[in-house]
């Protein structure tokens, strides 16, 4: 089994519920990021990076307004508004102190953004490479960042449109106990 352990599959089919579910019984010993989707009377309006060690793992999120947030990375509207600069802040500093003070990192999830953020690409492999293990979730689509991710010689994906929800389960069940979580 590997250190690194990652699912796709197609949007919105229960990847991060998933993870989630797993996790929570031991989401005190786990560090990194998640993105978390802001939703306003049943609209999608923004998307936010959130390191999990500060805020609950909530992957979706009813608000009223988008306003008070500070570490969005993207804006739904009429014109797509992208934020990087939360991958240097809140990504980085999330990835770094996983490593340093917890035994999982969570990234939930590497995707298409983050391809203008060569730090944040770093931290990335800089923990894929640690010994602490990874959980997360990769975006079913190709890039040269998360064709690398996929291509880590310590990185299983498992993909959700091919396994049940059952066998997706055993999976990272088997990768936790593996690593004593």
């Amino acid at each position: 089994m590997p250190n690194n352990l990652f699912v796709t599959g197609r949007i919105r089919s229960g990847k991060s519920t998933l993870l989630k579910s797993m996790i929570d019984p031991i989401i005190h010993l786990t560090g990194g990021f998640f993105v978390q989707r802001l939703i306003i009377n049943g609209e999608t309006k923004a998307f936010r990076l959130v390191d999990v060690s500060k805020e609950s793992y909530i992957p979706n999120r009813d608000v009223d307004s988008i306003a008070e947030y500070a570490d969005l990375m993207a804006v739904i509207d009429k014109d797509r508004k992208l934020y990087y600069e939360v991958f240097r802040t809140v990504g980085i500093s999330s990835l770094d102190n996983a490593i340093k003070q917890k035994k999982l990192i969570l990234m939930d999830e590497l995707g298409r953004i983050e391809t203008k953020v060569p730090e944040f690409i770093n931290a990335v492999y800089e923990a894929l490479d640690s010994s602490i293990p990874v959980l997360g979730v990769i975006k079913k689509e190709s890039n040269f960042f998360l064709d690398k991710v996929r291509a880590h010689p310590d990185t299983l994906v498992i993909d959700t449109d091919d396994y049940s929800q059952d066998r997706s389960k055993e999976e990272i069940l088997k990768f936790l106990g593996k690593h004593g979580l």
